[in-house]
């Protein structure tokens, strides 16, 4: 299912004012309770820490790069009297440096100190959308049990 751009503009807008309020509770609450059920439930899956994390995205690329270039010029030195498997590995070889480099250069990992204080900030946002969204459930719960109760009611027993 594709979102469109709009709609990642609208989530990206909301994400960003969310995380600036965080500072002030009340004012968080008060955004939190104007939002839809829908919107809550997207907000807590986006915050819940279900993303890759950058610094082991990179460590991750940068590992398998170092580990595959090492094995490229193992190759490259056995097998350099063979001009087609010289060739696959300049080749490769030049992918796994690019690899590197682009993994090196695309995002700088955070500090840590960083990550921990966004941390903070994403469990208080958690925490608030964990209370709304159980006390919304639990209002929607009890007006589906008075409807099926007065249903119930209403209906015509045989004797």
């Amino acid at each position: 299912m594709k979102t469109s751009k709009l709609e990642l503009t609208k989530f990206a807008q909301l994400i960003t004012s969310l995380e600036a309020d965080t500072s002030d509770t009340e004012t968080l609450l008060c955004n939190l309770n104007q939002l839809s059920t829908e919107e809550l439930e997207s907000v807590q899956s986006y915050f819940s820490g279900s993303g890759i994390r950058t610094f082991s995205k990179n460590f991750l690329q940068i590992a398998m790069a170092s580990f595959v270039s090492g094995m490229s010029v193992f190759f490259f030195i056995k097998f350099q009297a063979e001009f087609l498997v010289f060739l696959l590995g300049m080749a490769y070889l030049l992918a796994c440096i690019l690899i590197f480099f682009r993994s090196t250069l695309k995002a700088p990992t955070k500090s840590f100190l960083e990550i921990a204080m966004n941390r903070a900030k994403y469990d208080r946002i958690l925490s608030l959308i964990g209370i709304i969204l159980d006390e919304r459930y639990r209002k929607d719960f009890q007006n589906a049990l008075k409807k099926t109760s007065t249903y119930e009611d209403d209906t015509p027993t045989k004797n």
